[in-house]
This record gives C-alpha cells, sequence and structure tokens, in this order.
C-alpha cells in the first residue's frame, strides 16, 4: 500500500462506530463479574480469619518455645553450680599426679623391606613404583618412676615412578 492509502484508511476507520455487543453476551459478563467479586470477598474473609487465627497460634507457640527455652537454660545453670560447688576429691598436689616425667626419650626407624612392581592405569599404560617397608619406634623412660614405653609403628611408602617411552 502507498502512505497516503493508508491514511485514507486510518481515518476512515476512526469515523466508523463500533456495532453494540449481543445482549446475552453483556448478561454473561455481568453475572460472572458479580459472582466473581462474591468469590473474592469471601476468599479475602476466609484469608483475614485464618490470618488472625495463625496469628494467635503462633504466639502461643512462640510463647511456648521461650518457655521451654528458660526452662531448659536454669537447668543448665543449675547443673553448672550444682558441679562448682561439689567438693573436690583426690590428691591436692598436681606435681605428683602429673604422670611420668621422661628423662630418656629414642625414636628411630628402620627399612624392614623394599622392592619394585609394576602395574598398569586404567588406559593400559605401565607405571612402575617402588615399594620401601619401614618399622617406627619410639621408646619414652621415666627412671624415677621404673616405667618404659615402648611403641612400634609399621610404615609403607609408595613412590610412582612413571617411564617415559618415545
Amino acid at each position: 500500500m502507498i502512505q497516503e492509502e493508508q491514511e485514507r484508511l486510518e481515518t476512515t476507520l476512526r469515523q466508523i462506530q463500533p456495532a453494540a455487543p449481543p445482549q446475552d453476551l453483556m448478561e454473561r459478563l455481568r453475572t460472572a463479574k458479580v459472582e466473581a467479586q462474591s468469590v473474592n470477598r469471601q476468599a479475602q474473609n476466609e484469608t483475614l480469619r485464618t490470618f488472625r487465627t495463625f496469628r494467635w497460634m503462633d504466639l502461643i507457640a512462640g510463647w511456648r518455645r521461650l518457655a521451654v527455652a528458660l526452662s531448659a537454660a536454669t537447668a543448665m545453670v543449675l547443673l553448672c553450680l550444682a558441679f562448682r560447688l561439689a567438693p573436690k576429691s583426690g590428691p591436692t598436689d598436681l606435681s605428683d599426679s602429673s604422670g611420668i616425667k621422661a628423662n630418656a626419650v629414642q625414636v628411630g626407624h628402620s627399612l624392614v623391606a623394599s622392592f619394585d612392581t609394576v602395574a598398569q592405569l586404567p588406559g593400559g599404560e605401565p607405571v612402575r613404583f617402588r615399594c620401601r617397608e619401614w618399622q617406627d619406634d619410639v621408646v619414652v623412660r621415666d627412671d624415677a618412676k621404673g616405667v618404659v614405653i615402648s611403641k612400634s609403628t609399621p610404615r609403607v611408602e609408595v613412590v610412582p615412578v612413571r617411564l617415559e617411552i618415545y
């Protein structure tokens, strides 16, 4: 269309009055609007009633939670006071009950075994591992009390060695 034709069409369309909608359609729209308004009012009233009820219930539940928390805190304070005020039994001189005083400590390790092994990665690539087994020993002595504590722990060291093949 040419610009002039479009302008003439638009002016003609502005001058035309729209037709009136059918009466039965207008009646159905009016009744639907009235029903929707009444349903909306009922829903608002129900929401208000529910909100008010839940608000009081939440307030009561909050007071209950507060009462439970306060009673638990009171019980904890009473227990702490009871343990603090209870008479202490046992030796009063802590220097005698402090345990052993080590005057000789020996730490050592010894190589038990050493070997190499080859394994394959999930991709099929071979990898060499160097494995060493160690024995760690700790000896603590207290000559004053005649106590000797000895502990031995095995340890395995595995080091991967990758071979680059070109």
